[in-house]
């Protein structure tokens, strides 16, 4: 897949293909293979392109749908969130947390309509159309959230009511942040007096739920992340150590997300979507560690199958080679005169029929076998051919006194019979059954 984000966060996308964009690439969605930064025209080519928004262009709000109609359910929104917002409802894009709809307590992300369009026509002109749209920071949910759907929003797999910081530079400024239960924030790093307490200490207890009940002194469990430009000042503000995680690996720990904030106007066709979910179950099935003891089990089970086959096929021909022998020791004692075997039971009634022949006993493919064959078939009609031709193991009979119907009844009772019986026009070709 291939990760974009632009690198001027703040920015609309005035700059058309002179804008730039820092971009992450991964085969198999686990590991980077390539980064950089460059224009749109630049970019490498992918077929699943993730466009990620920087946590300062997506707002979080926390509501409960109604019971409406998918068709009504945009104008639900705009009804909701008409009051908490200071722009215009229609000016933005909405997009539900994975997994929500009508009827549950949702997060909703909203940002800024014109905005967006504009990064995804400056990426759809250079010709690396965004199949998916992720954010850079979205809220956290306790593991054993009511209601929730099992991984949607879960990306860090938190068990406790923790929160997870980062701090990335953006334009020359460093800012911090932050997802927690009660959504995200973002602040600026400078170096000021805090008072009582450190900086990290307010953006803790900023974050934390009232009156949490999980274990532990707030800010206890909370994961802090930057990025290696600004880890140290980050550091020095914040009296806080960070665990350094580059922007690439940043994107594409955005990428490996549940979140597609494509939706509404914005949305792909269900086929599409499908197969983007399809693509990512794939691919986190095929790299993810979690899924490497399915894989070895499947490699096992593909295995055993396949020694399983080659087993039966090797007892399977050593079967056929045993009655193939059989066939050949049994001709070579009946006739020893027959040194060369090539094809025993061919062999077998060519020489049942020269004993035949020497003996004055009618052979199966006699002239008065196969004429006796058809009297029978007949079964008492006067189906007698007035032209008869006979080589050597085959009757040509044509000259019929029979309408077609009682050939064609002629015909079916021969072969039932096990006789090779053939119409040519009105002639029949018979030869006798095949050992």
């Amino acid at each position: 897949m291939l990760i974009v984000a632009p690198s001027d966060f703040s920015a609309a996308p005035a700059a058309g293909p002179t804008a730039l964009f820092d971009w992450a690439t991964s085969s198999n969605g686990q590991q980077i293979t390539g980064h950089g930064q460059c224009a749109a025209s630049l970019l490498p080519r992918d077929d699943d392109v993730v466009l990620v928004l920087p946590p300062r262009s997506v707002s979080w709000h926390r509501v409960s749908l109604p019971k409406v109609a998918q068709a009504r359910l945009r104008a639900a929104l705009d009804g909701l969130l008409e009051d908490r917002l200071l722009a215009d409802t229609a000016d933005l894009h909405f997009a539900l947390e994975p997994g929500g709809r009508s009827g549950q307590t949702v997060w909703v992300a909203a940002c800024d309509r014109v905005w967006l369009r504009g990064w995804l026509q400056v990426l759809e002109s250079a010709s690396r159309p965004v199949g998916r749209i992720a954010p850079a920071l979205w809220p956290l949910v306790p593991a054993e959230a009511p209601g929730a759907t099992p991984g949607a929003s879960r990306s860090f797999g938190l068990d406790v009511p923790s929160n997870v910081h980062w701090a990335y530079n953006e334009n020359g400024q460093i800012w911090l942040g932050s997802a927690g239960l009660l959504g995200v924030s973002c602040a600026p790093v400078r170096e000021t007096p805090m008072g009582n307490g450190t900086a990290a200490d307010m953006v803790v207890t900023a974050l934390m739920p009232p009156a949490s009940d999980a274990p532990g002194a707030p800010g206890e469990f909370d994961v802090w992340l930057a990025d290696p430009s600004v880890a140290q000042q980050a550091e020095q503000v914040l009296q806080q150590r960070f665990e350094l995680v580059a922007q690439p690996a940043w994107l594409l720990r955005c990428a490996q997300s549940d979140w597609n904030l494509a939706q509404f106007d914005l949305s792909l066709s269900a086929g599409a979507r499908r197969g983007q979910r399809l693509k990512r179950s794939f691919r986190q099935w095929r790299n993810a560690p979690a899924w490497r003891p399915a894989r070895w089990g499947f490699a096992a089970l593909v295995g055993v199958q396949l020694v399983g086959l080659n087993a039966a096929a090797w007892h399977e021909r050593s079967t056929l080679n045993d009655k193939q022998q059989a066939i050949v020791q049994t001709l070579q004692k009946s006739f020893p005169q027959v040194t060369v075997v090539l094809d025993a039971p061919v062999q077998m009634q060519r020489e049942v029929a020269r004993l035949q022949a020497a003996s004055g006993a009618l052979s199966a493919g006699d002239l008065e076998t196969l004429l006796a064959a058809i009297d029978q078939a007949a079964a008492g009609d006067a189906l007698t051919p007035s032209v008869i031709a006979y080589n050597t193991g085959e009757g040509r009979f044509s000259g019929w006194r029979a309408s077609e119907e009682q050939l064609r009844a002629l015909q079916q009772t021969l072969e039932q019979s096990g006789w090779r019986a053939r119409f040519d026009g009105s002639e029949l070709a018979l030869r006798p059954p095949e050992l």
